[in-house]
Order: structure tokens, then sequence, then C-alpha cells
């Protein structure tokens, strides 16, 4: 009884203080010495290990699973797999950049976003999903408090828009 009911409700409160620690560190910074954002190691780290066992789901389906299982077990093992590989690369690829022009953000995919700080119309922050939206006329990003630096890219938007934290909606 005390796994199935203390025991997830501590692991996640853990991991939740450890990505919120991290996200107090410093940031890295490029050779230039502009900012560099990135998620803590713990979302590859996770995203490894989420594939992991989808492999391991998988392996079961093929050699142990019969009939309705066996679908289930391969269907449930590749959005693990799926979901691990996101969250992997949504860990390792993906990084906000700072700089003294803007802010550009490189997605999942590659892909580059740059706001300048002239363009930044709407500062804004989601208590549900812990995600600050910075929206231009036409672009936005988001930038998600787990950050590493996270401190520092709203102490340069405080810097750059006027607007306070609190403005912005960020809890102290």
């Amino acid at each position: 009884m005390i796994l199935k009911t203390i025991l997830p409700v501590i692991v996640v409160t853990l991991v939740m203080g450890l990505l919120l620690a991290a996200s107090k560190k410093k940031p890295k910074k490029d050779e230039v010495g502009n900012i560099i954002l990135q998620l803590p190691k713990l979302y590859p780290i996770i995203g490894i290990l989420v594939i992991i066992g989808g492999i391991g789901l998988l392996i079961f389906a093929f050699f142990f699973a019969n009939g309705n299982d066996q679908i289930l077990a391969i269907i449930s093992s590749l959005v693990a797999m799926i979901f691990g590989l996101l969250m992997f690369a949504k860990g390792y690829i993906s990084h906000i950049k700072v700089t003294d022009l803007g802010i550009t953000e490189t997605t999942l995919f590659a892909k580059q976003k740059e706001i300048r700080w002239n363009e930044i119309r709407e500062v804004s922050f989601g208590k549900v999903s812990l995600e600050m939206k910075i929206e231009s006329s036409n672009k936005n990003i988001k930038a998600h408090m787990h950050l590493v630096g996270f401190d520092e890219l709203v102490s340069n938007l405080e810097e750059k828009t006027g607007k306070t934290r609190i403005q912005i909606g960020i809890p102290e």
C-alpha cells in the first residue's frame, strides 16, 4: 500500500526538486559570451531510460506475450520509445541562446526562431505548464522553468522589456 501511494509522490517531489535546483545553476556560455540555456542532463538520461524500457517491452512482446497482450505490448513499447526519443532530443538538441541582439530558440527539430529585444510584444508565464512565453508580432519562443539558467533569462527580460518578474507572472 505504501509503495503504491507514497513512493510515487516522493519520487516526483525529488525529481521536481532536482530539476528546480538545476535551473538555478549558471548557464553555459558560448565562445562570444552569449548565454546558452538548456534543459538539465536529467532529461536526456530519463529519455534514454524510457527508450531502454520500450525496447525491453518490445522484447517481452515478441518472446513472452500472446494474442492481445502482444499487440498491446508492441503498441506500448512504440509509444514509450517515441516518448523517450522526444525527451532525449528535447534535452540534448533544443536550447535557447540569449545575445545582445535578442533571443534565439533552437527547437527539437533544429529549427531556429529569433526574436530581437525591440520586437518583444508580450511576455507571460504559464503556472501550469511552467513555461514563459515570449511573443513578437509573428513569432513566439517558449522557455521552460527547468532550463539551466532560467533566472538569467528572466533578468535579461526584466532589463530589456522593463517588466518585472511579478508582472510576467513568475513565482518568487
